[in-house]
């Protein structure tokens, strides 16, 4: 297995929820997250209980939708941290729930933006700073989709649709990944519903979601195989919520 330590990890979305529990899991297991995150009062809470748990994490402000911003930002990384900056965690999400009719053309930007094109530029630069020659352990990218990219529900439109097209796009890039020979692997993993933020809009009751560390305990496992693997999509669900498997 591939150890953490000495890896610096950008995670995207690290400010809250499920990308707070990862940047934790992965300083705990000696990593350097590079917490990302357009709300930066959030981004450094988590470097501060990063901070307080023992160990170390950089907060980067940063806004997934403006190629520019994440061009900048993953140069940055890449600048300070060089070879040890391999991970990147495509975690930040955003649910603006409405249902065909009554979606609204921002509401439906937005969760695209974010949800599906925020993926593809924060991997693309990561790949362009990744370079093209092999290394003893490959890079890692990590897309948190969702299980909502392969189930329906109401009043998700926008939501279910981005993931389904990132559950997609995860396709494509571990197809270009192997053809193309990246020194990069790409993960797809599709949880459940987890006890964040962004779920309180569909008022779940506790006790039938995750616990974000559950799943963060997932990209721990997917960026620690041996070199020669890679996850190519795995759904996490809980068994005490109502309705499963759909």
């Amino acid at each position: 297995m591939r150890q953490l330590h000495d890896r610096a990890v950008l995670v995207t979305g690290g400010g809250s929820g499920l990308g707070r529990a990862i940047a934790l899991r992965l300083a705990a297991g000696g990593a350097h997250p590079i917490v990302g995150d357009r709300d930066s009062n959030g981004a450094e809470a988590t470097v501060k209980l990063v901070s307080d748990a023992g160990g170390s994490a950089t907060a980067m402000a940063l806004d997934v939708t403006d190629p520019a911003n994440v061009a900048d930002v993953i140069a940055s990384a890449a600048e300070r941290f060089g070879e040890k900056f391999d991970g990147l965690v495509n975690n930040a999400g955003t649910d603006r729930g409405a249902g065909v009719r009554d979606i609204s053309d921002e509401q439906w930007l937005q969760v695209l933006s974010v949800n599906q094109s925020g993926p593809l530029y924060t991997t693309r630069e990561f790949l362009r700073v990744i370079g093209t020659e092999d290394r003893e352990y490959p890079a890692d990218v990590v897309n948190v989709i969702s299980i909502s990219a392969i189930t329906v529900g109401a009043d998700a439109a926008a939501y279910n649709s981005s993931k389904a097209a990132l559950a997609m796009l995860t396709k494509v890039m571990q197809r270009e990944a192997h053809e193309y020979r990246w020194p990069v692997r790409i993960h797809g993993l599709m949880p459940s519903a987890m006890n964040t933020p962004m779920m309180e809009q569909w008022n779940l009751s506790d006790e039938v979601m995750m616990d974000p560390d559950t799943v963060a305990s997932s990209v721990e496992f997917m960026l620690t195989l041996p070199p020669d693997t890679f996850v190519q999509n795995l759904v996490i669900n809980s068994r005490r919520e109502p309705g499963w498997p759909r």
